[in-house]
């Protein structure tokens, strides 16, 4: 099994908490942030190697961590080419282009870099053998829910309804841009594209892949945050950080 890592946001919530830096790199007690998704990525025993895929302004930090990282897995860095947050692919735009350069022949998880996280992927890798699948989280509060993008799932875990932020949530499951492919439905990235699908919206590749493709919802147990924000990444620190 492959896996990549979505990597090339331009960390515009953050501001100037950066530093500079690409905000997958931000500290979090000993480890930064993307040091978290890879060292999971590589508990899983399918994974012995992981793709990071980024921009040219920020390709050079992150050369520079994979070289310091001393433990398992091994990681590879992957320009997309772009420079700005204009010209951006946008994270749809760089599965595809993952896909297009690098031709895995392989199943493929795909995991955002601004996850912190301490559940085990196995069962997700496991299960997109034979389906896509979308890693969930039960944020546990409808007030919550109300800023993910949220999924129903039915009796077999079939994904059957996704909304982005409702108003009126019919779950508290969301998405936590964390997808498994097998390799025979990798194409469908890049007919989501060519039908018009937004590079840039994960939500709007889910709403567009449930209703013509079989498609399993995995719901994880454990720790998670998403690092967009600076109250997020506070509480990561809080959490993850000792």
């Amino acid at each position: 099994m492959q896996a990549l890592v979505l990597a090339a946001g331009w960390a515009t919530r953050l501001g100037a908490l950066t530093g500079g830096r690409p905000k997958h790199l931000l500290p979090i007690g000993s480890r930064t942030a993307l040091d978290f998704v890879v060292d999971r990525l590589g508990a899983v025993p399918s994974i012995e190697h992981v793709s990071v895929i980024t921009h040219d302004v920020g390709c050079p930090s992150f050369i520079d961590w994979s070289v310091s990282r001393t433990s398992p897995p091994t990681v590879s860095i992957l320009s997309d080419r772009t420079n700005s947050v204009e010209n951006r692919l946008g994270s749809i735009g760089d599965m595809a282009f993952f896909i297009r350069e690098a031709n895995p022949n392989d199943d493929l998880i795909i995991v955002a870099g601004d996850n912190v996280f301490d559940f085990d992927l196995t069962p997700l890798a496991i299960a997109a053998q034979k389906n896509i699948v979308v890693g969930l989280y039960d944020v546990e509060s409808y007030e919550l829910a109300a800023r993910y993008g949220i999924v129903a799932i039915d009796a077999n875990n079939r994904i059957t309804s996704f909304v982005e932020k409702p108003e009126n949530p019919k779950s508290t499951l969301a998405a936590v841009a964390i997808y498994g492919f097998p390799r025979d439905k990798l194409a469908v990235i890049q007919d989501y594209l060519n039908a018009g699908g937004s590079p840039d919206q994960s939500g709007a590749l889910i709403e567009w892949l449930y209703t013509r493709e079989h498609i399993v919802g995995h719901v994880f147990d454990g720790r998670w945050i998403d690092i967009g924000g600076a109250d997020e990444y506070d509480r990561a620190i809080q959490e993850f950080g000792s």
